[in-house]
């Protein structure tokens, strides 16, 4: 018997700038909070440096691939804001950008997101 998606755990990159946020801008982060998302709640596991890929209006695509291999492992990746292209290539990369939330507390994000019903990949 195979266990139920909603109580099993995974990993999401949050981009903020701390204060307990989703508060950063994908393109700006200079790292991503990784948390552990399950059904008992979300707990910090790492932080994840990356140089920022946005430079003064266009973005550094060596710098977006080398942020979705940092990113290799995450279901999701939450920012405060973020573009259609990078979007796009998170996607291609089995990660959903979550920008659902911009501003609010990172971990009542969190679950907010992990209780919607979402397709199983």
């Amino acid at each position: 018997m195979s266990e139920n998606p909603k109580q099993a755990c995974m990993l999401v990159a949050v981009a903020t700038k701390g204060d307990g946020q989703i508060n950063q801008h994908f393109g700006h982060a200079d790292s991503f909070a990784i948390y552990e998302v399950g059904s008992g709640g979300a707990r910090f596991i790492e932080q994840r440096l990356v140089e920022h890929y946005c430079q003064g209006g266009y973005g550094d695509e060596d710098k977006r691939e080398a942020i979705l291999r940092t990113l290799a492992g995450c279901s999701a990746c939450f920012v405060a804001r973020i573009g259609n292209g990078p979007a796009e290539k998170l996607t291609a990369a089995g990660i959903e950008a979550v920008g659902e939330y911009p501003y609010a507390d990172i971990e009542a994000s969190l679950m907010a997101w992990f209780a919607k019903d979402r397709p199983v990949l």
